[in-house]
């Protein structure tokens, strides 16, 4: 008799094969301070996911290289969130999420990396809840001894047409193929 001894859970990837991409345009310190600050009092436009640039410190904290590193700034509404991360890749994935750039000082929320390559699971199967507010992730991809960064889409336009019940972190690995099942990082909340 054949079981899986730990099975994989479900996702639908082909939804996110051959999407359109553009390098992203990093938001400035002054647009990342603004929706911090609507962020803070509740602006619910302020929510969804945003391209950001980050530092050399950061990066060689989490050990990430390559020409497309940079981070996704998370904005949430305070209260519960749920985070899903899912992965369609052949490469092993790896996102990590921070509450801070700064890498002296920073907190991890989360690091989840798939277990293999070619496994849907990047994270728990069902998930994790965590405190609503600001946060960034990077996401990579496994190269010898080291994590080489993935290009990332930020969708907010996901569940409802904006970000006001949750948004999505889409990257891909390969520059040669608009893949961005092989991470899906999935935040949702109630409003």
């Amino acid at each position: 008799m054949a079981f899986l001894r730990f099975p994989i859970p479900e996702f639908d990837f082909n939804q996110f094969k051959d999407l359109s991409w553009a390098a992203p345009s990093y938001l400035s310190q002054s647009d990342i301070d603004g929706l911090i600050s609507a962020q803070q009092s509740g602006d619910a436009s302020s929510y969804g996911a945003y391209a950001v640039e980050t530092n050399d410190a950061v990066l060689e904290k989490f050990n990430i290289r390559g020409e497309h590193a940079h981070a996704v700034l998370c904005v949430l509404p305070e209260g519960d969130v749920h985070v899903i991360g899912r992965s369609y890749a052949w490469w092993k994935q790896r996102v990590v999420v921070t509450n801070s750039l700064d890498a002296g000082n920073l907190e991890v929320a989360f690091d989840w990396n798939t277990p293999r390559p070619m496994n849907n699971r990047l994270g728990p199967d069902d998930g994790m809840t965590i405190k609503g507010g600001v946060y960034y992730a990077l996401a990579a991809h496994r190269y010898d001894d080291h994590w080489i960064a993935n290009r990332t889409l930020e969708d907010n336009e996901w569940d409802g047409g904006d970000a006001s019940n949750g948004f999505r972190m889409l990257a891909a690995s390969k520059d040669d193929a608009n893949e961005f099942c092989e991470i899906c990082l999935s935040f949702t909340w109630n409003e």
